[in-house]
């Protein structure tokens, strides 16, 4: 069973030293000794608040059972009390307790107590189990003599204003502003670019009246048609200057697409349209008297 160990302040309080309480141990009273093992990188408190990974065994001769006569309780100094107060509000401390002669042995977790005050918080103390050093105050120090200091003669300063000369200071000119930029005339170069306006507006609607028309493509069933009649359009479209058309809401099926042009021939390709999805066919024009292929793309 493991014991319950806390750290606890004494009456009248004393800093940087506490009671060391131990309840529920089932070994003797005297002749004993105690390791403390902190939890973050489990070193052991050594002699002169020290940490190490070896452990180190603080001896007490006896202890003395508590007013209430549950446990068992010890004095313990700085070297115990200052570093377990220096912890955390995550730190914890492992104690394990046993008798020197290597007999009973126990484990248990101590825990400071309220009130518990560092050495610091009082001067320096020993670090003691049984008892404390108490030194005299020493004699005050004599308060330093007081030297009189003597009395220096008034010093009068002289309250008469100074002179104040004027200087002639010379006349500068009156500032003239410099004459307004005069303004050039730009209505001869807003009536030219009216007119440069004017031409590139003739010539491009000269140019969208005289171009050539694109081919129209055609989409055709050649299942649907009966034997020995020409397939009726499932769909039809004009291709753009570029060549490019485009056909939508076309059924499911096998399909034949045929494009022509006035002056470039014409050219027919098949192919497969599948439900929810996009098709693509390129056309190529066949070649006339001194012709180029015109390519068309349909999706």
């Amino acid at each position: 069973m493991p014991i319950r160990v806390d750290l606890l302040a004494l009456e009248p309080n004393v800093p940087g030293k506490a009671r060391l309480t131990v309840k529920k141990w089932q070994g003797g009273e005297e002749q004993l000794e105690f390791s403390i093992q902190r939890n973050q990188d489990g070193f052991y408190l050594q002699d002169h608040k020290a940490w190490s990974n070896n452990p180190f065994w603080f001896k007490v001769s006896r202890f003395n059972v508590t007013d209430s006569g549950d446990g068992l309780e010890a004095q313990v100094g700085p070297d115990v009390v200052d570093p377990l107060l220096e912890g955390g509000a995550n730190s914890q401390f492992q104690i394990e307790l046993r008798e020197q002669s290597h007999g009973h042995t126990d484990k248990g977790v101590v825990r400071p107590g309220v009130g518990v005050l560092p050495s610091t918080a009082g001067g320096q103390t020993r670090s003691t189990y049984g008892g404390a050093e108490l030194t005299a105050p020493s004699a005050p120090a004599p308060a330093p003599e007081i030297l009189e200091i003597p009395e220096l003669p008034e010093l009068v300063l002289s309250t008469a204003e100074p002179e104040v000369e004027l200087e002639s200071v010379p006349h500068e000119p009156d500032y003239a502003p410099p004459p307004p930029p005069v303004k050039k005339s730009n209505k001869g170069l807003i009536g030219l670019l009216v007119v440069v306006l004017l031409l590139l507006a003739a010539g491009g609607g000269f140019w969208f009246y005289k171009r050539t028309p694109a081919p129209a493509p055609v989409a055709a069933n050649p299942a649907a048609a009966p034997a020995g009649e020409k397939p009726k359009p499932v769909a039809e479209a004009d291709s753009g200057t570029d060549g490019a058309f485009s056909m939508k809401d076309v059924p499911a099926g096998d399909y034949v697409v045929m494009a022509a042009m006035k002056g470039q021939g014409g050219a027919r390709e098949k192919v497969s349209v599948k439900a929810g999805e996009t098709a693509q066919v390129t056309l190529n024009l066949k070649e006339h008297k001194g012709g180029k292929k015109a390519p068309a793309a349909a999706k």
